[in-house]
């Protein structure tokens, strides 16, 4: 059992992807995950609750990491302009997680990643090496799309199986 966490104590901070990067770099020994999502993806909002849950199991051996991309560039809307949607969502979903918002914009990001759309969610294993890219890019219905429960929890627990 985990001691009460207020909800408010929920943050996000605003890092660009190479710093990013560098975060997960850094959590060397420990499986990442690393997921990109939006409060304006159906399937990010759907699969987020699954993130946090993710973290709440695995608390020594896995770091949660949500990358936020409802930054999209406009010019009197910088990225810290986004918390006002991006911290409630954080907050109703106690994700003590390691939240960023991202302050490249999303199609940059896209274009760094030739991602055509989130959600997508990068497994690193505990040497820091990327092992898997689940996204809906080949997906041709709903039943297609990768969840947390058939795909990344079980890759996720694969990796937390191999010998370090």
């Amino acid at each position: 059992e985990t001691a009460y966490r207020d909800p408010d104590d929920v943050s996000a901070r605003i890092e660009s992807w190479e710093s990013t990067q560098q975060l997960l770099a850094d959590q060397t020994g420990k499986v990442v995950v690393l997921d990109l999502w939006s409060t304006a993806c159906v399937p990010c909002i759907r699969e987020f609750p699954n993130l946090v849950a993710l973290q709440r199991q695995h608390p020594e051996d896995v770091v949660c990491v949500s990358f936020n991309l409802n930054y999209i560039g406009l010019p009197k809307q910088p990225p810290e302009s986004v918390r006002t949607e991006v911290l409630p969502f954080l907050q109703q979903h106690e994700a003590f997680l390691v939240n960023i918002i991202s302050s490249d914009t999303d199609e940059a990001i896209y274009g760094k990643l030739n991602l055509a759309a989130i959600p997508a969610v990068l497994v690193y294993d505990r040497k820091g090496k990327l092992r898997k890219r689940f996204d809906n890019e080949h997906a041709t219905s709903v039943d297609d799309e990768f969840t947390y429960q058939k795909d990344v929890i079980p890759f996720v627990e694969q990796l937390l199986a191999e010998q370090p």
